[in-house]
């Protein structure tokens, strides 16, 4: 009886202890982003998260989100879904996300279809076949058009992308379009849905004080 006590006491102590390295052994900093949410994180983006003080601590928060889930979620739920949470903490809240992408399905324009300016708190630009962009603090977004197969209603789509960490305009842009680019083909939208590079965008010009 106390061989049996031993072994199966030693056996509970290896796998509480597989279990403990296992989760310090998941992929943080550089590593979890290169993996992360279908490879929308380009090299670029990695190297300027770098310059972030909770750069180390980055992993991604959750294995259940993805673009496949996401596109689903829009189709037949009808409402939003993330395709990626990179997070600073071991919270599962939201709020402790340095990086996500969301899509939402059915929104309006990010702005009047007439306007011609940007302004101090958003920088909007006009991406062509009425596709739009606007550029805030931390956040960038992009609204499209996506016709839908079998006659069904055409699907408006704006994706969101928010973080933290010390990223330039064209980072953002990049990592957004990325994830809009798998959207798009998960969707099947059947029109030409074309994602402009960001380094050549021009926004709006500012509104004159």
């Amino acid at each position: 009886m106390k061989r049996v006590g031993s072994i199966t006491l030693g056996v509970a102590l290896f796998l509480l202890v597989s279990t403990g390295c296992g989760k310090e052994g998941s992929p943080h900093g550089a590593e979890a982003l290169k993996t992360a949410c279908g490879d929308i994180i380009d090299s670029r983006t990695i190297n300027e998260a770098r310059k972030s003080a909770d750069f180390d601590d980055l992993h991604v928060a959750s294995s259940s989100v993805s673009h496949a889930s996401a596109a689903k979620t829009l189709l037949s739920q009808d409402h939003a879904a993330y395709t990626c949470r990179i997070s600073r903490s071991d919270s599962p809240e939201s709020r402790s996300d340095a990086l996500w992408v969301k899509f939402t399905p059915g929104l309006n324009r990010l702005f009047p279809e007439e306007q011609d300016q940007s302004y101090t708190s958003y920088r909007a630009y006009k991406l062509g076949n009425g596709m739009q962009a606007t550029m805030e603090a931390g956040s960038a977004d992009v609204y499209f058009m996506c016709q839908a197969q079998n006659g069904d209603p055409d699907l408006s789509v704006t994706g969101s992308f928010y973080t933290t960490l010390e990223l330039s305009t064209e980072s953002r842009f990049r990592t957004l379009f990325s994830s809009s680019r798998k959207m798009v083909q998960l969707l099947k939208c059947e029109n030409e849905i074309e994602f402009p590079d960001p380094a050549k965008m021009k926004y709006l010009p500012l509104k004159k004080n």
